[in-house]
C-alpha cells in the first residue's frame, strides 16, 4: 500500500516551517491549544489539492509552501502514469503546492506542473482525513447512503453512478419530450397557415425569380403599341418614301458616279454613298419587321395586367421578391414535412422514456438490495466495535425507507438510527447521540469501512471530542489495531490516546524576533513522557509523569 513518508508545510498561518517525518503504524499529534494542530492540517489540506486561500499565507510572507512525499503501491503509480506523471522505478511521488500571498496557487507534481483536481485525484485518493466536521456530517441523511454504497464496495458505487446518471437522462428525455409537444402544438397551428400558403404560391406557377421583370417589360410594349407602330411607320416612310433618303442616297450614288473620270477621290464618294444606301435599305427593312410585330391586343395587356398583379400578391406576403416568394415556398414545404413526422418523433420520445425509466428502475432496484444487506452488515460490525469503544450495549442501524419517486441517488432515504443503552429502541443520531458517543460511533464506522477504502493512510483530526478516561483509552486502542493494517495519523488533545502511538510528534508555539512561530518536535523517552504528562494534568512533574509512564507502558 501507499505510505506517506514525509510533510514539509512552510509560511502557513503560524507555522513558519514544520517537518513531519511520518511513519507506518500510528503517529500522534499533539500540543497546547493554539499550538498549530489545525494549521498543521491545513497545511496536509493543501497538499491534497483542497482549495487555496489568501489568509492561508503567514503574515509577512510572500508565499506559503507544503511538501507532501507519498511512497507510492503499483496502483498508484499506475494512476500517476495515466496521467501523464509516469515515476522513474524506485521514485516517490512529491506533491508540492505554492499558495502566494494575492490567494492563487500553483501545484507540481515530481516537479511537472498540475492542477488542483490533479493532485486532489492523485494524492487525495491516498490519505482519508476523518476530522470533527465528519462527525456532524453523520447527522446528514446523505451520508448514511454514503456509508452504504462504500461499504458495498466498487459495485454499489457504479451502481449508485449508473443510477444518477439515468435520472440526469431521463430528466433530460422528458425535458426534450414536453419540449416536443408542447412544440408540436404551436407547429400544427404554424403549418396550417403554411399549408395554404403553400397552395397559393404553387397554384401561382412562377416560373422563374425573373418573370415579373419580363411580364413588366411585355407591358410596357404592350400598353404603348399605338405609339410605338406610329412612329416605326413615320420612320419607314422616312426611308422609303419616294421622296426618302433610301431613293436620296441612290440618287446621290448616281451623280458621283458620274464624276468618277474626273478623279478616284469622286469615285470613293459615290461608293460611299451606295454603302449609306445599302444601310438605309436594312435599316428600313428592320423597322418594317418591328412595326409588323406591334401587336395591339388589349385581351394581352388585360392578362399580363392581372399576372402582374398576382405576383406582385405574392411578394407582398411572403418576401418583396419572387426569389423570396421561391425560397418561401421551401421553407412552408420543410415546416409541413416536420410537422407531418411529429408523430414518430413523439413515439420516438416515448420509447426513450421507457427505456430510461425501465433501466432506472431496475438500477435502483439493484442499488437498493445492496444497500440493505450493505445496512445489515453494518449494524452487526459496528456493534462489535462500538463494545470495543466502551459502548458494549450501544447500537447503530441505517433504517431505508422508500421514496415515491426515485431521485439521483437511488430509490430510497437512508437514516443512521442508534442507542447506546440496553432495552431502548434506536432512535434518529442527531437526536440522542451525545459529542462523545459520535466520535465514537464515527470511529466505528471509519474502521469498518476501512477494509473497503482505496485510501491506505487514515488522518484524524481531534475525533475525541466528549470523551475521557477509559473511554478514550479505548479509543487509542482500537486505533492501535486499525494502524496494524493501514497508516494512522491522529490529531489529538488527549493523553490516553497519545500514548498508543508508535511515533509521537508534538507542536511547540515559541516567540522569536518579536513573531509567534510553530515548530514540531519527534518526541522519545523523556520528552514523550513529558508531553503525556503535560496533557493528563498540565505539568511534566511528579505523580503526572508517573501516570504519564503507565499509560505509555499500556499503549505498548
Amino acid at each position: 500500500m501507499s505510505e506517506l513518508l514525509r510533510l514539509t508545510i512552510e509560511n502557513v498561518g503560524l507555522i513558519e516551517r514544520a517537518e513531519l517525518e511520518l511513519a507506518g503504524g500510528l503517529t500522534v499529534v499533539t500540543g497546547e491549544t493554539g499550538s498549530g494542530k489545525t494549521m498543521l492540517i491545513g497545511g496536509l489540506a493543501l497538499a491534497l489539492g483542497e482549495r487555496a486561500e489568501a489568509d492561508t499565507v503567514r503574515a509577512g510572507a510572500a508565499r506559503a509552501r507544503v511538501s507532501l512525499e507519498i511512497a507510492p503501491d503499483e496502483a498508484l503509480r499506475a494512476r500517476l502514469a495515466a496521467s501523464g506523471f509516469a515515476l522513474e522505478d524506485g521514485d516517490d511521488l512529491i506533491v508540492q503546492r505554492e499558495v502566494l500571498a494575492s490567494g492563487r496557487s500553483q501545484a507540481r507534481i515530481n516537479g511537472v506542473p498540475a492542477s488542483a483536481s490533479q493532485v486532489r485525484e492523485l494524492a487525495g485518493a491516498v490519505v482519508d482525513v476523518v476530522s470533527q466536521h465528519e462527525a456532524q456530517r453523520l447527522l446528514a441523511p446523505s451520508y448514511a447512503l454514503e456509508i452504504l454504497d462504500r461499504f458495498g464496495g466498487a459495485e454499489s458505487l457504479a451502481l449508485r453512478e449508473e443510477v444518477r446518471r439515468l435520472h440526469d437522462d431521463l430528466r433530460a428525455a422528458r425535458e426534450r419530450f414536453e419540449a416536443l409537444r408542447d412544440d408540436d402544438g404551436r407547429k400544427l397551428a404554424r403549418a396550417e397557415f403554411a399549408r395554404f400558403a403553400l397552395g397559393e404560391i404553387d397554384a401561382a406557377g412562377v416560373e422563374d425569380d425573373a418573370e415579373d421583370e419580363r411580364l413588366r417589360a411585355r407591358r410596357d410594349l404592350l400598353a404603348n403599341a399605338e405609339r410605338i407602330a406610329g412612329s416605326l411607320a413615320t420612320a419607314s416612310a422616312a426611308l422609303e418614301d419616294d421622296a426618302g433618303a433610301v431613293d436620296a442616297l441612290g440618287a446621290a450614288e448616281t451623280a458621283l458616279l458620274g464624276l468618277a473620270r474626273y478623279g478616284e477621290r469622286f469615285a470613293e464618294l459615290a461608293g460611299a454613298a451606295g454603302a449609306l444606301q445599302s444601310d438605309a435599305n436594312e435599316l428600313a427593312a428592320r423597322i418594317a419587321r418591328e412595326r409588323d410585330a406591334v401587336d395591339l391586343d388589349p385581351a394581352e395587356l388585360e392578362a399580363v395586367g392581372e399576372r402582374l398583379d398576382a405576383l406582385d400578391s405574392l411578394k407582398r406576403k411572403y418576401g418583396g421578391s419572387l426569389a423570396a416568394v421561391r425560397a418561401q415556398r421551401e421553407a412552408f414545404a420543410a415546416e409541413i414535412a416536420e410537422v407531418d413526422e411529429r408523430d414518430e418523433r413523439l413515439a420516438a420520445a416515448q420509447r426513450e422514456l421507457k427505456a430510461l425509466e425501465t433501466g432506472l428502475r431496475d438500477r435502483a432496484a439493484a442499488l437498493g438490495a445492496r444497500r440493505r444487506q450493505a445496512a445489515e452488515a453494518i449494524a452487526e460490525e459496528v456493534a462489535g466495535e462500538l463494545a470495543a469503544l466502551a459502548m458494549p450495549a450501544g447500537r447503530l442501524r441505517i433504517a431505508l425507507e422508500p421514496l415515491e419517486a426515485i431521485g439521483p441517488h437511488g430509490g430510497e432515504r437512508a437514516e443512521l438510527r442508534f442507542t447506546a443503552n440496553p432495552g431502548e429502541p434506536e432512535r434518529p443520531l442527531a437526536r440522542v447521540a451525545s459529542g462523545g458517543e459520535l466520535s465514537r460511533v464515527l470511529l466505528a464506522l471509519v474502521v469498518v469501512l476501512a477494509d473497503r477504502r482505496e485510501r491506505t493512510a487514515l488522518v484524524f483530526d481531534e475525533i475525541d471530542a466528549g470523551i475521557g478516561g477509559a473511554t478514550a483509552s479505548a479509543v487509542g486502542a482500537r486505533l492501535a489495531r486499525l494502524a496494524r493494517n493501514a497508516q494512522v495519523v491522529c490529531v489529538t488533545h488527549l493523553a490516553q490516546i497519545a500514548s498508543y502511538g508508535e511515533a509521537h510528534v508534538a507542536l511547540r508555539k515559541t516567540e522569536r524576533r518579536g513573531a509567534t512561530t510553530i515548530a514540531a518536535f519527534a518526541l522519545e523517552g523523556d520528552t514523550r513522557r513529558a508531553e503525556i504528562a503535560r496533557m493528563l494534568s498540565g505539568e511534566e512533574r511528579g505523580v503526572a509523569l508517573e501516570h504519564a509512564a503507565e499509560l505509555l507502558a499500556r499503549g505498548r
